[in-house]
Order: structure tokens, then sequence, then C-alpha cells
């Protein structure tokens, strides 16, 4: 049926709307489209075309349902299985991607990080909950270069102060007081008429609880008192962030894929949750700054601040520095740069170890017998208030740090953009598509490459037979492979290697112990469900669930009891 218009100028208004909407859908989609034909085309003339890897990709999704559909990593193991140590496949909307286990290739990535950088997707990702901060920042206009957590102008003077030995000393006693407070609101949860001395927790709740206090306390001398009032606004905003949303996330991915669309898809969940968590640390962190420029400045005027002051919190020792360096202001961080380090302090000060920690007490529940070894080393350490020398001396506490940390690495792995075309060095090299042996990989500006680092946390080619278990015993004799590894730590990859590695680990491996000492002395752990039925969901961090649960959302149940000493 024809449409009918009153006049000749109804239906000249009519064709303008008209012609207007198709303008507007081609502007929107057509940097889109454009930006797929581009991709289609790329990959029959790219450099990786020769990489051996599993064929027919979804024209959209590539091979990233079958990965995600899969146990954490199980599929990319069975493609190295299949194809060898060098391996291509399709990420979302036809981008080739790189997954090796080369020791070397990955060494010479991490090493040379100003040509591979996070990618896109990455920073955006990230972006939309710490703003503009240092753990997606890369390269600023002025050309500026950033750490992996904490890297200002006046890095050397900074770095070292905020992340070295003397100022985690310091921080130790807010570790153990935290730990204990959290002791102590879980014994009073036991010795409730509820509890009846025995109850199942979400431990991974608390542990999030007591975290966020910590860094709040060391990162801006800031009471957020989470593990009091469970109620907290922040706390809870954090909780419904990491909760797994239903589905395939469609809308994150168009949105972390084509820019010009980020705009446009604001209104699903997990954008609003987003934009929730944002906000509360931006006002928190302006609150925290305008405080704490006023404390700094007073002492400095009264002469109480003096150069080379230590400062008790890394906040005041970005303000701090900030002042001293007014005559260069270069060298000066603005208000907005230091109101972004904030997001970035607390989710990574926070998450990370909290998460850490939960999957060692899985682990320690799923192994009585090493719980109760490590119980017996802790309580020898007659103290309620342990000094970080003391935590660092116990050397079965060592050991179950470190295998937890390599055996469950709460970042599986990394992605990384080539900015120019290069050449990866192989230690070993792979038989191409063609026949060819190639001892390196050939990359074009734009390739990216996957560094798998709980692969190589556990591949039995470097750690042994048992690489996939959980033992602390293997620390006692590191099998010399392990060397190869790129880490800045622990013979292992937990938290990278190179430039823009965690700077921020011996901070982190210090709170984990306190953490863990407080617990361990004063509590058993039981397996609440079968340890098969707790998955690994992937995330910013590798958080753990319940998988006859899925949902309740993220959360890691187990039977807690008090621990009493024989008589």
């Amino acid at each position: 049926m024809a449409f009918q218009y009153s006049s000749a100028e109804e239906a000249l208004r009519f064709l303008t709307w008209k012609r207007l909407l198709t303008v507007t859908v081609l502007a929107v989609l057509g940097p889109t489209l454009l930006k797929l034909v581009r991709r289609i085309i790329r990959s029959r003339f790219s450099p990786l075309r020769v990489i051996p890897g599993p064929e027919n990709g979804h024209i959209v999704f590539g091979h990233m349902k079958q990965i995600r559909t899969r146990k954490q990593g199980l599929w990319h193991e069975e493609m190295i299985q299949r194809y060898g140590h060098v391996i291509k496949y399709k990420a979302y909307f036809g981008v080739d991607r790189v997954y090796t286990t080369d020791t070397k290739a990955v060494n010479y990535v991490l090493n040379h990080s100003m040509v591979y950088r996070k990618p896109d997707q990455t920073r955006f990702m990230l972006s939309r909950i710490l703003g503009d901060g240092l753990l997606f920042v890369e390269e600023k206009s002025d050309g500026t270069y950033f750490s992996l957590i904490f890297h200002t102008k006046t890095s050397q003077d900074l770095q070292n102060p905020s992340f070295g030995t003397s100022h985690i000393r310091d921080m130790t006693s807010i570790f153990v007081d935290k730990s204990a407070e959290l002791r102590d609101v879980l014994m009073s949860r036991l010795t409730s008429k509820e509890g009846e001395g025995e109850v199942k927790l979400d431990i991974l709740s608390y542990l999030s609880r007591a975290t966020l206090d910590i860094i709040g306390l060391a990162g801006f001398d800031y009471s957020f008192n989470t593990l009091a009032n469970e109620e907290d606004g922040l706390a809870k905003s954090f909780k419904k962030l990491f909760q797994p949303g239903g589905g395939f996330p469609i809308a994150q991915l168009l949105k972390a894929q084509f820019p010009i669309l980020r705009s446009l898809l604001r209104f699903d969940q997990q954008s609003k949750c987003a934009d929730d968590v944002h906000r509360r640390m931006t006002e928190i962190g302006k609150r925290l700054i305008e405080t704490k420029k006023e404390e700094v400045k007073q002492q400095k005027s009264e002469g109480s601040l003096l150069q080379g002051t230590k400062a008790k919190d890394l906040l005041s020792l970005l303000i701090f520095s900030n002042l001293d360096d007014m005559a260069d202001a270069s060298k000066a961080l603005t208000d907005d740069e230091v109101l972004h380090q904030i997001p970035t302090f607390l989710l990574a000060g926070h998450e990370t170890t909290s998460t850490a920690t939960a999957w060692t007490l899985l682990s320690l529940a799923d192994n009585p017998e090493v719980q109760k070894r490590l119980r017996d080393e802790v309580l020898d350490i007659n103290t309620e208030s342990p000094t970080m020398e003391e935590l660092n001396s116990l050397p079965y506490l060592e050991a179950v740090v470190r295998e937890s940390l390599r055996y469950h690495a709460v970042v599986s792995g990394v992605i990384r953009v080539a900015t120019e075309g290069d050449v990866i060095p192989l230690d070993k090299p792979f038989v191409d598509t063609t026949g060819k042996v190639q001892n390196s990989i050939m990359i074009s500006q734009g390739d990216t490459i996957y560094l798998p680092i709980r692969y190589l946390n556990t591949a039995p080619s470097i750690w042994g037979d048992d690489g996939k278990s959980f033992n602390p015993e293997r620390w006692n004799a590191v099998p010399k492979e392990t060397s190869a590894i790129p880490g800045v730590w622990g013979s292992q990859l937990t938290f990278l290697g190179g430039p823009r590695a965690c700077i921020g680990y011996r901070f982190a491996l210090v709170e984990m112990k306190a953490l863990l000492f407080f617990l361990v002395g004063n509590f058993e752990f039981k397996l609440a469900v079968p340890v098969e039925d707790i998955g690994r969901h992937p995330g910013i961090v590798t958080r753990p669930a319940v998988l006859s649960e899925l949902e309740k959302g993220i959360q890691l149940p187990l039977v807690v009891r008090p621990f009493v000493r024989d008589a």
C-alpha cells in the first residue's frame, strides 16, 4: 500500500527525515563495517597466515565461544597439543591472535613494552571503572610512559619508597591489625547462636572487605571500615560489578571492538555498575585529595614535614612530592592525574589480594595436611602482632603463598598488540603451514599476541608431572626449567615481568601472609562443596564461583570452625 501525503511539502519533509536517518545510520555503522572489511582483507595478507592453528572460526565470535564455554585454559591446551607451541586462532570479528608458550618469545614481548602494549579494547574495559588511571595508560601526549600499577613523572623518586621494603615494613601493622579484625569478625559469627561453632561462609566476601579496608588505610590513610559495616556502598558496588552477567555480553563486546558505539550503548547493566563504581571512587578520591593537600601544606608550613620524611600512605607521598616539585612543574602531577590513580589503587590493591587469598584457602581446605602443617608453623610464632620480618621468616608460609600464586594465578593471561612491525625470536622453532621451519614470529603493526600466565605457571614441561597440582613441597627443589620464565618474582609469571611488571608485588605478598597468619592460626577450613564444583570465572581477575550455583554469582563457600589447641 503506497503512502499518501497531503501535500508536496509533507512528502519532502518525510524524504528529508528519511535521508537524515539514512545518513545517521551510515555515519554510525559505516566506520564499523569498514573496520570489519579491513580486518578480513588484512588476515589474507598477514604474515600470521602461515602460523598453524584451528580453522573455521565464526565470522563474529571467531573461536572465542569455544574458549569461553570450556574450562578455563583447556581449549588452548588442546590446541597446543594439536598444533605445537606457536599457534594462531580467531578472536572476535576476524582478528588473528597469536598464542605461544615459548618462554623466549614471552620474555621478548614483556621486555619490549613500548612496542607491545595493551589493546585498545583492554584499555577501554579498564577505563570504564578506573578512568584515566595508570593501570591502562601507557603513553601520554608528552611521551611519558607509566608502569603497570604506579609510575609517575618522578618515577625513580617515588617507586622505591612506595613499594620498597622500608615502606612496606611500616605498613605491616595495618595488614596485621585488619587481619586481626577479620579474625574477630569471623569468630563472632562462629560463636553466635546462629553459628553453633561451625558455619558455611562465603570467605571471598569477607576477604574482599578486609583488603578494601587495608588499601584504604595503607593507600590513603582513610578508613572504609567495611569489615564492621558490610552495607558500605563502595563494597556493595564492587561486589555487584564483579558478578557474572547472564548470557553472552554482546553490548560489552561491541563497545570494546568498535569505539563509535561506546557513547551509544550505555544502558546495559554492566555499564551502569561500572559507572556507579567509578562515580563512587571519584567522589571519595576528590575528598581524599582535598583533605590530604591541606594536611601536607599545614605540616610543611609548620616544618613538621621535612625533606626526606617518609609519608605514611601512598596518597600523601604523591601529594608531598607534587608540592615539593612545584619549582619544576613538569615533574608534578596535576590534581586530576592524582585523582585518576585512586581507583587504580583501590581496585588493584584489594581485589587481587582478596581473590588470591581466597584461592589459597580453597587449596588448604582441599589439602588438610598442608593446612595443618601451616597452622603448626604460624602458631610457633607466639605473637599477636607479627612484624614483616617474622612473617617472611616462616618457610612453609612462604612456600604456600608461592604455590598458590603459581597454581591459581588470579590473572590467567594478558594480551598485547604490536604498535609496529617486529620479529619475535623463539627458543624453539616451529613448522609453518607451508612446511618451512621458522625460528621467529613475523609480526605486523596491529597484530595481537596472548601471553599465557597460568599455562606457563603450571606446564608439566617446566614444573614436572605434578605441575597441575597444588604442592608447596615443590619449592624445596624448584626445577631448573623455571629459570626460563621471565617473571619478576618467584620463578613464575603471576606478577608479569619486564618494565611493566607489577611493582606492588611486595605489598601484596606481606598483606597475604598477614591474612593467612591470622586465619589459619585461628580457624579450620573445610570444603563446603566438592572442589570440582568450584569454577574459575574470568574477568579483570579470575574469581571463584560454584558451578552448580552460578545464579548466586561470585562466591567461595567454605565451612569454617574455630581452631582449638590441645590442652
